[in-house]
């Protein structure tokens, strides 16, 4: 009796424990792949949104904000004060960061372009 009850649980142990414990391994490592790929891309996309709201904030402190207390800040001023953003964002942002925009977002340059504008928007309001 006790040798087919040990037969019948080593059948058991080899057919369906440990299939399954192979199966949660597999899962768990996919759930861990793609938590650790999902933290890194949290971490891109923080670190670009930093790069982008320092260097609006650089621009304003450093151009806008005196031609403003001046009364000379119009369209042109604007648009070179929006060109010195860009350009600051483009010397800071490392290959990682951009090739990680370009594959996430397309454009390099129209995501610049869209988070200047929406950093500027947040700012004044």
């Amino acid at each position: 009796m006790n040798q087919i009850l040990l037969n019948v649980l080593a059948a058991v142990t080899t057919c369906i424990i440990l299939p399954l414990i192979s199966f949660l391994g597999i899962k768990l490592s996919q759930w861990l792949s793609t938590k650790i790929k999902d933290e890194k891309a949290q971490a891109l996309f923080t670190k670009a949104i930093g790069i982008v709201t320092n260097a609006v904030q650089v621009t304003f402190q450093t151009y806008v904000e005196s031609l403003k207390n001046s009364g000379s800040f119009g369209k042109e001023e604007q648009a070179i004060a929006f060109d010195k953003a860009k350009a600051i964002i483009s010397s800071e942002l490392t290959e990682e960061l951009k090739v990680f925009i370009t594959q996430n977002y397309g454009d390099l340059q129209k995501w610049i372009t869209n988070q200047v504008e929406a950093t500027i928007y947040k700012l004044k309001n």
